[in-house]
């Protein structure tokens, strides 16, 4: 799996221009790039105002099953761990945790890289049902774009990922209910919704 991961890692510098919309992959409008922790030649292009509007356009509740979506996410965890391990995190890549989301309607999750993958495929399985913007850290960009191209086909326009820094995470704020999961403080003009520490065990 090594070999799978590292071809999938000598693919980012394409991989880290389009973003997950509307059920399929897009080149963003914006041509804003940061640099991508980890990976010195690679940028990032971020979303901002007009691809949030596409993506919240495009979001539909997904059909699919949470027992499809956690298949594919059991199936696509060797690669995901790889990437991990390169991310340096010591993510095992567990089961996903059982989530349950205290609001209804579509709603946006910020995501910082320490987050276990066990966590983060909890939450896009718990709110496909509904609708959920995620933008992920980028030092997370990688397994980010590994476990989106998992979820994706099965959860189709339930799901959408946007990249980008804390300015995109802004302009997502507005889009609805924000849950955010670090053990850093949100910006202090991004309004939460739902806290979730990055790493303390989650308690159903």
């Amino acid at each position: 799996m090594e070999g799978a991961a590292a071809d999938f890692r000598a693919e980012l510098s394409e991989r880290l221009f389009v973003l997950y919309l509307g059920g399929r992959w897009m080149a963003p409008l914006s041509d804003r790039l940061i640099a991508v922790p980890g990976l010195p030649l690679a940028r990032l292009a971020c979303a901002e105002a007009g691809d949030v509007a596409r993506a919240r356009a495009g979001l539909k509740p997904a059909r699919a099953s949470g027992a499809a979506l956690r298949a594919a996410y059991a199936a696509s965890a060797p690669l995901l761990r790889a990437l991990r391990a390169y991310e340096a995190t010591g993510d095992p890549v567990a089961e996903p945790e059982d989530w349950t989301l205290p609001f209804a309607g579509p709603a946006v999750l910020v995501t910082a890289t320490a987050v276990p993958l066990a966590r983060v495929a909890g939450l896009l399985i718990a709110g496909a049902g509904q609708g959920l913007l995620w933008k992920p850290a980028p030092g997370a960009a990688p397994s980010a774009h590994a476990l989106m191209g998992a979820l994706g086909p099965a959860a189709g326009a339930g799901l959408a990922m946007l990249q980008g820094d804390h300015a995109t995470g802004v302009a997502l704020a507005g889009q609805g209910p924000v849950i955010w999961v670090s053990d850093a403080p949100p910006p202090a003009e991004m309004p939460v919704s739902l806290r979730v520490p990055a790493t303390d065990p989650h308690r159903r």
